[in-house]
C-alpha cells in the first residue's frame, strides 16, 4: 500500500502534516485536587475554563494546515456499535476486575462515552463501600489530553502505548480500539498493541519514540520506556518490514524533568533539532547506544559519543538549538514548561509554546520566523509565505499538566520527507 492510499503513514517527524488525532480537555479536568494531582501524574491542578481556551487555539491552528481529529468523535463511532461497545467494556473492566457490563451497556452513547473519559462514580450500595474511601470504580482520564503518549504510528504501522502509570493504562485502550473500528483510522496494521500486553517489563510511550526517517528511529529509555520495550519493538520492525534499521537509545535520568524524550530533544528542519543542551550534549549528558538490526537477526550495538555524532556515523548532519538559549538559568525554566518540547508541522515550521521567550529567541536567532497563531487562524498570513516559522501558542497552563504541544498532537499522517 502507497502512502497515498494509506490511512495512516509516518516516515519523519517533519513532513507536513496531513492528518492528526487530538483530545480538546474537558470535565476530566475538573476531578483534579491538589492530593489528586501527583497521583495522576500532573505538576499541578489546572482551570479547565483557561485550559480549555488555550487549547482552542492548538486547535484552530490544526484545523488551518490539516485534517483534525477528536479522539472522542473516534470513540462515539466506535461505541455506536453495540459489539464494538460490549468488547470496549471488557477491555476497561479487566484490569479494575469492575462487574457491571449491563449497567454499561445500557447506558445511551453519551453516558458511556463520559464513563470512558470522565470515569465512573463508585457503587456505595454496601456498607463496606460506603466507608471505603474510593471515588471512582472507572478513574477519570485528565491526562487523555496528552495524545501522543498512548499511540505511535511508523510507517503505516501502529503502536498502542503500553502505559508505565496504571492510571493511564485506559487511555491505550481507547486508542486501541479506536484504530481498530473507527473507519476513519482502520484498518491499520498493529506493529504492537501494548494496551493488551501484560509483561510489566515491557512499556513504550509515545513521548519516547521519534522517526528520523524511514530506517532511523530515536527512542528515550526512561521511567515510562523500557530497554526490553525498545528491543521488542526492533524485532518486530525487522521481522514486518524486512529491512535494516537503525536505532538510537538515549538512556534518560529517571526523574520529572525527564519523564520522556520530547522534553529535551525535538526535531524541527531537515538539519536541526530543539534539545535541552545540558542533557543532550552538557554536564548531565544522557548515554546513547546505537543498534543495527537486520532481517537475518544479526544486531550491533555498540556506544556514541551523542545524538549528533551517533547521526552523523549514518551521514545525517544535524545542528542544535537549545531550549532557553545559551543562559543556564533560563534553560532549566524554559525546560520545565515543555520549552523543547515542540511540534513540527512541516519541515522547519513548528508549534510551540509562546511562554518560552528564550526558546523563541534561540529560534529567531537560528533563522525562525516569530508569529502568533492568530494571525493564521484570523486568516491574515499563510504559513507557506515562509521557510522557517514558529508558531507560538498560549500554553502557560496546559504546560501545568506535564507536557508540550508534542505532546497534545498525535499525527496520523505526514507527507514522505
Amino acid at each position: 500500500m502507497s502512502w497515498e492510499t494509506s490511512s495512516l503513514y509516518i516516515d519523519s517527524e517533519i513532513g507536513r502534516l496531513t492528518k492528526v488525532l487530538i483530545h480538546s480537555p474537558g470535565k476530566e479536568i475538573e476531578v483534579m485536587t491538589p492530593e489528586r494531582a501527583e497521583k495522576v501524574l500532573y505538576n499541578d491542578i489546572i482551570p479547565l475554563s483557561v485550559v480549555s481556551a488555550e487549547h482552542r487555539k492548538l486547535k484552530a491552528f490544526l484545523s488551518r494546515i490539516s485534517t483534525v481529529y477528536e479522539v472522542t468523535d473516534l470513540l462515539r463511532e466506535v461505541i455506536g456499535n453495540t459489539e464494538s461497545r460490549r468488547e470496549m467494556i471488557e477491555l476497561i473492566s479487566a484490569p479494575v476486575k469492575l462487574h457491571r457490563d449491563e449497567e454499561l451497556m445500557a447506558l445511551s452513547e453519551e453516558e458511556f462515552l463520559s464513563v470512558l473519559v470522565c470515569g465512573l462514580k463508585a457503587k456505595k450500595d454496601t456498607l463496606a463501600a460506603y466507608l471505603s474511601h474510593r471515588e471512582f470504580d472507572l478513574n477519570p482520564l485528565p491526562n487523555l489530553y496528552f495524545t501522543r503518549d498512548s499511540a505511535m504510528v511508523y510507517l503505516d504501522r501502529v503502536i498502542t502505548g503500553s502505559m508505565a502509570a496504571r492510571v493511564r493504562r485506559r487511555e491505550a485502550i481507547l486508542m486501541s480500539e479506536i484504530f481498530r473500528h473507527s473507519q476513519k483510522v482502520a484498518p491499520p496494521q498493529f506493529l504492537f498493541d501494548g494496551a493488551v500486553n501484560e509483561d510489566p517489563e515491557i512499556t513504550i510511550e509515545g513521548g519516547d519514540f521519534l522517526v528520523f526517517s524511514k530506517d532511523v528511529l530515536i527512542i528515550g529509555v526512561s521511567e515510562r520506556t523500557t530497554a526490553k520495550a525498545v528491543d521488542l519493538i526492533a524485532e518486530k520492525i525487522v521481522r514486518e518490514i524486512d529491512a535494516p534499521v537503525h536505532i538510537f537509545a538515549l538512556i534518560l535520568p529517571k526523574k520529572r524533568a525527564t519523564i520522556h524524550l520530547d522534553m529535551i530533544f525535538t526535531l524541527i528542519d531537515r538539519n536541526l533539532a530543539l534539545v535541552y543542551e545540558p542533557c543532550i550534549l552538557g554536564h548531565e549528558k544522557v548515554p546513547v547506544v546505537r543498534m543495527d538490526i537486520f532481517p537475518d537477526g544479526r544486531r550491533n550495538i555498540s556506544s556514541v559519543p551523542d545524538i549528533f555524532h551517533g547521526l552523523a556515523s549514518l551521514g545525517y548532519e544535524l545542528q542544535p538549538v537549545f531550549c532557553g538559549g545559551d543562559d543556564p538559568l533560563s534553560q532549566q525554566r524554559e525546560q520545565w514548561i515543555s520549552g523543547a518540547n515542540v511540534f513540527a508541522f512541516a519541515p522547519g515550521k513548528i508549534l510551540g509554546y509562546d511562554c518560552n521567550e528564550a526558546t523563541f529567541d534561540a529560534l529567531s536567532r537560528a533563522g525562525f520566523a516569530i508569529r502568533s497563531a492568530d494571525t493564521f487562524i484570523e486568516g491574515k498570513e499563510s504559513v507557506n509565505a515562509y521557510t522557517r516559522l514558529v508558531v507560538g501558542i498560549p500554553g502557560i497552563e496546559l504546560a501545568r499538566g506535564g507536557g508540550g504541544i508534542r505532546c497534545m498532537t498525535m499525527p496520523l499522517k505526514r507527507e514522505p520527507l
